[in-house]
C-alpha cells in the first residue's frame, strides 16, 4: 500500500509541473516578416514564402512561428486569414494556425520584436531559438527611427522589456521606423538574461539587404551564437523557406551549427555565409591591428592610399569585401609600399584573411566592412562611432584620417 501511495504522489508531482517544462521543444523558430506597406511586392513574396513553409510544417520536436504585418487596408491569403496589421501564425504541415491578430503594430520598434520573442518563448519554450528577420535593409546604417543615422543620438535604444506595448532592418513604412543593430542586439541580450540562463540566442538570420558585415557580427557577439546574412542586396523572394522547413521536418534534432550552415548553403549565393559571433573578437582584433599600422603608414608617407582588385556591395561604395581588403594589403596591392612598416602591413593583411576564415562556418560566404567615400562618411560618422567595433578598434580613426584628414 505504501508503494502504491508513493507512486500516486510521484504522478501527482509530475502532472503538477508547469506545462512549459513538459512541452519544451528542441527548436522554436520565429520568422519576423516585415512587409512594405507602400506596395504589395514584398507582401506577395511573403505569402508565397508562407506557402513554402506549409509544404513541410515544423516537424517533430519543433515549432515554426511567424509574425507578419499585412497592408493597413487589409490582405488575405488562400486560407482567408486576416492580415490587417500584424498577425501571429503557427505553421503546421499544410496549414497556418491563427495565433492572434494584433492590429497595426510598428515592426520597426524593439518593443514589438521583444513582444514577439516573449510570446514565442512563453507559449512554445525550447532548448534552441532561431530568429529570421525578413524585411528591407540598408546594411549597418539605419535611416528611420530612434537611434538611427538621422536621430539626435545615433545608437540610442529606447526599450523597456517590462513596458506594455501599445531599423538596420525591418523598415516599417507605416510608422516610419526601423530596427537598428543596437536595438536588435539589446532585445536579444534581454531575452538571454530572462530565458537562456546566461546562454545566448542560437541563431539570427537576416533575410534582408546588406546586413552581413563585421560591424554587425561584432555587435551581436553577446546576443547570439550564429549570424546568417548577405553583404549584398538580395532578391525580393528572399530565403529558401522551403528548404528550411524541409530541414526541420526531416531532423528531429540538430545543432545550431548544422542549422545555420544548412540555411546559408541552400540560398544559392556564394556571398551568403553563416558566421560564429564568438570569433568576431578575433576578427575585430585583426582589423584593429591592421588599422594601427595603416595610421602609422599614412602619417609617415602622407599618402591616402587606394586598393586594387576590390568589390563593393549595394548601389553605393559604403560596404567592401573585407577579405579582399585584407588580401590587397597582403598582396601589396596598395600605395603604401614605401612605408617603413610595409612588411608588418603585409602580415596584418594575412592575419585578417585568416580571421575571416576562422569566423565563417560555411564553405562559402563573404563579410563586408564599412569604408564610405568622404561625403557619406561625414554624414554617417556619428552613427558609426557609436558601434562597438568603433569603440574597440581604430578602424574609425583610420577612416577619420584617410577620408577627413582628422588625426
Amino acid at each position: 500500500m505504501k508503494k502504491i501511495f508513493a507512486v500516486l504522489i510521484a504522478l501527482c508531482s509530475l502532472f503538477a509541473q508547469p506545462t512549459s517544462v513538459m512541452a519544451i521543444n528542441e527548436w522554436t523558430v520565429i520568422v519576423y516578416m516585415v512587409n512594405d506597406d507602400k506596395d504589395t511586392v514584398l507582401e506577395n513574396a511573403n505569402f508565397r514564402n508562407l506557402g513554402y513553409l506549409k509544404n513541410y510544417g515544423s516537424g517533430e520536436n519543433h515549432k515554426l512561428l511567424v509574425q507578419i504585418d499585412g497592408m493597413s487596408s487589409g490582405s488575405s491569403d488562400e486560407q482567408k486569414l486576416n492580415y490587417k496589421g500584424g498577425s501571429r501564425l503557427r505553421v503546421e504541415k499544410g496549414k497556418l494556425i491563427d495565433e492572434g491578430v494584433l492590429g497595426e503594430v510598428n515592426m520597426g520598434s524593439p518593443q514589438t520584436l521583444w513582444d514577439c520573442l516573449k510570446w514565442a518563448q512563453e507559449k512554445y519554450p525550447a532548448k534552441h531559438y532561431a530568429l529570421v528577420i525578413n524585411s528591407h535593409g540598408s546594411g549597418v546604417f539605419t535611416w528611420w527611427g530612434e537611434g538611427s543615422v538621422s536621430a539626435g543620438e545615433p545608437g540610442k535604444v529606447d526599450f523597456n522589456p517590462d513596458r506594455k506595448s501599445g531599423r538596420f532592418v525591418a523598415y516599417d513604412h507605416t510608422d516610419k521606423d526601423a530596427l537598428t543593430i543596437f536595438e536588435v542586439a539589446e532585445v536579444l541580450k534581454v531575452f538571454n538574461q530572462r530565458y537562456k540562463n546566461g546562454g545566448k540566442f542560437d541563431l539570427v538570420a537576416f533575410d534582408a539587404c546588406m546586413p552581413g558585415s563585421v560591424e554587425v557580427l561584432y555587435q551581436l557577439r553577446d546576443a547570439c551564437d550564429f549570424m546568417v546574412g548577405s553583404p549584398e542586396t538580395t532578391p525580393i523572394s528572399g530565403f529558401n523557406y522551403d528548404a528550411m522547413a524541409r530541414f526541420m521536418s526531416r531532423n528531429s534534432t540538430f545543432t545550431p551549427t548544422e542549422f545555420a550552415t544548412d540555411m546559408a548553403e541552400r540560398l544559392n549565393s556564394s556571398l551568403i555565409g553563416a558566421w560564429k559571433t564568438a570569433n568576431s573578437a578575433q576578427l575585430v582584433f585583426a582589423v584593429n591591428q591592421l588599422a594601427m599600422q595603416l595610421l602609422n603608414a599614412i602619417e609617415e608617407t602622407s599618402k591616402n592610399f587606394g586598393l586594387r582588385n576590390q568589390a563593393s556591395f549595394g548601389k553605393g561604395t559604403n560596404y567592401w569585401d573585407l577579405y579582399k581588403v585584407a588580401e590587397a594589403f597582403y598582396r601589396e596591392n596598395s600605395e603604401l609600399n614605401g612605408a617603413s612598416n610595409r612588411a608588418v602591413i603585409k602580415q596584418m593583411g594575412k592575419d585578417l584573411m585568416d580571421a575571416v576564415e576562422a569566423a565563417r562556418v560555411t564553405r562559402r560566404g563573404t563579410i563586408s566592412i564599412t569604408w564610405p567615400e568622404k561625403a557619406d562618411y561625414t554624414k554617417y560618422r556619428r552613427f558609426y562611432k557609436a558601434l562597438d567595433m568603433s569603440r574597440d578598434s581604430k578602424w574609425d580613426e583610420m577612416l577619420d584620417l584617410r577620408q577627413l584628414g582628422i588625426k
